[in-house]
């Protein structure tokens, strides 16, 4: 096991102005399981190619376990690296395929063979060990390209979308078995992924990038609650958001419609904000009951049932000036409450709910 640390690490392609990843500063603790997530081209798998060595580094450093790696070779760093694609050799056996790293290293047989067997009874694998991997499925070559990786005992694995070739079933199942794996092991580990849903339910603590920037680190909870711009608010969460532009605040209450201020956390904010509400922080007061004070009218338009839960997607009437980006909101409801499209409503936000950003999109926080 081993730390991991950036040190304003940044690599620059030829021939491009734009750094794809810029002056990334970022530790990784001793067994450690970070997730670096963001959308395509933000600099995800670039920064991973650079720690396993398969990718230079413009300027800046990177250290494992404290020793400075940026000009070591990537075969002598110590890192184990788990593509997307399996990358499995289709002539060799499973068995045969996991041990190939360690025979090019000159490991005794008789060791090769007790690591080989130590991952496959980690990994549900041993009664694979002497198919090919056209006789096998998606989630058993990914199983196998694990157990390369796992046999080899590295200070760091590094994870690059391993999950994203194997259908939806199957994701949420390995997903889960990784994540028991790393803990089991202990070894410290970098996960790269698009996808925010895994970014959630496997890391310790969860890496944001855009453009190249870090964005925001911690845990899933703090990057959920605590986001410190709409990109990261925007960006972590399924359902997404909603948010409310151009929201005016007077006397520490943004007046989101005729009928609906919040009165903010926040205090002494000027100019407009955006309004950052979760879909599970509404609650419908009554179906096309008269307006109150702290109520909001909305038209439903279309329902996503999920079985245990709805979405709806409902129009907003607002006050002038306040912009509802896409023009409609997203509200949870659960699954016992009887709504209809096209029926009016009236929501009423959950106390404490809101977040709260400036014209810049940065968080306002809110006042101890």
């Amino acid at each position: 096991m081993a730390t991991v640390t950036f040190d304003r690490a940044t690599r620059t392609f030829p021939g491009s102005e734009r750094a794809a990843v810029d002056a990334l500063e970022l530790e990784v603790a001793d067994g450690e399981f970070l997730v670096v997530v963001g959308p395509s081209g933000c600099g995800k798998s670039t920064s991973l190619r650079m720690l396993a060595g398969l990718e230079p580094v413009t300027s800046g450093s990177i250290r494992i376990d404290g020793q400075d790696v940026t000009e070591t070779r990537a075969r002598d760093r110590d890192v184990a690296m788990v593509f997307q694609s399996y990358a499995l050799y289709p002539n060799m056996t499973a068995g045969e395929n996991m041990a190939f790293a360690l025979r090019n290293t000159g490991v005794a047989r008789a060791e090769i063979t007790r690591r080989v067997a130590e991952a496959a009874r980690i990994l549900q694998l041993e009664d694979l060990l002497d198919r090919r991997p056209a006789r096998m499925s998606g989630g058993q070559r990914q199983r196998v390209a694990m157990g390369r990786a796992i046999v080899r005992q590295p200070k760091v694995f590094c994870m690059d979308e391993p999950l994203s070739n194997l259908d939806a079933k199957l994701r949420v199942s390995t997903r889960g078995q990784i994540a028991d794996l790393q803990e089991r092991l202990g070894i410290t580990t970098v996960y790269v992924t698009h996808d925010q849903t895994e970014a959630m339910t496997m890391g310790d603590r969860v890496c944001v990038l855009r453009d190249g920037l870090l964005q925001q680190v911690g845990t899933p909870t703090e990057l959920y609650e605590n986001p410190v711009n709409t990109f990261v608010a925007g960006f972590i969460g399924s359902p997404a958001i909603n948010f409310l532009d151009g929201v005016s605040v007077h006397g520490g209450e943004a007046l989101i419609a005729p009928t609906l201020r919040i009165r903010l956390r926040t205090k002494d904010i000027t100019g407009p904000v955006t309004v950052g509400l979760r879909p599970e922080g509404f609650d419908i007061v009554s179906a096309g009951s008269r307006g109150a004070q702290d109520e909001l009218e909305v038209t439903v338009q279309r329902l996503e049932r999920l079985g245990s839960e709805t979405y709806a997607f409902v129009t907003p009437i607002v006050s002038d000036g306040v912009t509802v980006p896409g023009g409609h909101l997203i509200v949870r409801l659960d699954k016992r409450q009887q709504v209809q499209v096209e029926q009016r409503l009236r929501l009423r936000v959950h106390p404490e709910e809101e977040l709260v950003f400036d014209g810049d999109g940065a968080r306002i926080p809110h006042e101890a």
